[in-house]
């Protein structure tokens, strides 16, 4: 950014020296045209930095998300994007804990009414204590640790899997998944991050190339699918009904299913049945109702509506939930 003012700063004293310089008319002419380009051009720039600093807000782009936080991001003394919890709360109540990563927590979600774990929650009503534990960039070992320092023991546990869920067991290996490689300048300008973002919309085919391989990886599999079974473990372990929520690429939801599946498949084998797969909603609805926005491929308000509704419908109203 410093640089981008030096260089301005830099040509914008040249053409003033040509501007004021009389020996030359035609470079006083050519200089005085292009200073004038150049403050026009500067002074949009400006202001441009101004709005994309002070004022926008979006969930895709570095900077630009801070904002979006700042507005709507709200957390509890837990430091979860939920509701401020006392013992009193879920004393005498069945208690739900759904853990997973931004997708739990509502990322895109202005409000975190329209989450699928508060959707859910209406529908349960007040016998139920619902826990929002989502954590963004959270992976199955995380998200057990989430559990685990949950100071109440669930009756039920609701885990939201995504498929880069298998970074963890990636980065144990040496791998990452993740590499990116953002300018400096839209690390450091707004209106750069809007213009990256928007050039680099959404993961990209290398990011999910590499997640699926990943998934093909025999020593890296072999981690997650010890992970999978480490959650399954202790959620049996304190005699919690196990739920699982499969989140498929909403940007290519039928070439992920492969990888998806054999997640579900994991969970299946140890005969947990409360397993909501997403795959063919997700490649059934027009794309524009799955995401939450064309440069953030989140789930939408529409798809947390559908699976708050339908994790109530399938696993909990057949037992008698009021609602």
């Amino acid at each position: 950014m410093a640089a981008v003012v030096l260089v301005l700063a830099v040509i914008g004293g040249c053409l003033l020296a040509g501007t004021l310089q009389r020996r030359w008319r035609w470079l006083r002419t050519l200089s005085q045209g292009l200073l004038v380009s150049l403050v026009t051009i500067t002074l949009l720039l400006a202001a441009g930095e101004a709005y994309f600093r002070y004022f926008y807000a979006d969930t895709e782009g570095r900077l630009a998300s801070n904002n979006w936080m700042e507005r709507y991001w709200q957390t509890n003394s837990w430091g979860y994007r939920d509701r401020e919890w006392t013992a009193a709360d879920w004393q005498g109540k069945t208690t739900v804990a759904i853990v997973g990563d931004s997708l739990t927590a509502g990322w895109g979600i202005v409000d975190p009414a329209d989450r699928f774990s508060d959707v859910l929650a209406a529908e349960l009503g007040s016998d139920y204590a619902v826990f929002n534990l989502g954590v963004p960039g959270s992976s199955t070992p995380e998200q057990l640790d989430t559990l685990k320092a949950l100071p109440v023991q669930p009756d039920v546990v609701i885990v939201q899997y995504f498929l880069n869920d298998i970074d963890y067991a990636s980065l144990s290996l040496g791998l990452n998944l993740n590499i990116t490689d953002i300018p400096p300048l839209a690390q450091e300008s707004h209106l750069a991050d809007f213009v990256y973002a928007r050039a680099n919309a959404g993961f990209g085919h290398d990011y999910w190339a590499l997640h699926y391989a990943a998934y093909d990886n025999p020593a890296v599999w072999r981690v997650h699918e010890g992970e999978l079974n480490a959650f399954a473990d202790y959620v049996e372990s304190i005699g919690a009904r196990l739920i699982v929520v499969n989140f498929p690429n909403l940007q290519d939801p039928v070439t992920s299913v492969a990888y998806v599946d054999r997640v579900a498949q994991v969970f299946e084998a140890r005969g947990v049945t409360d397993i909501l797969k997403l795959y063919d909603v997700a490649a059934a609805w027009q794309r524009e109702d799955v995401i939450v926005s064309p440069r953030d491929a989140h789930p939408s308000v529409a798809l947390h509506h559908y699976v708050g509704e339908t994790l109530y419908e399938r696993f909990f109203q057949t037992a008698g939930a009021s609602g």
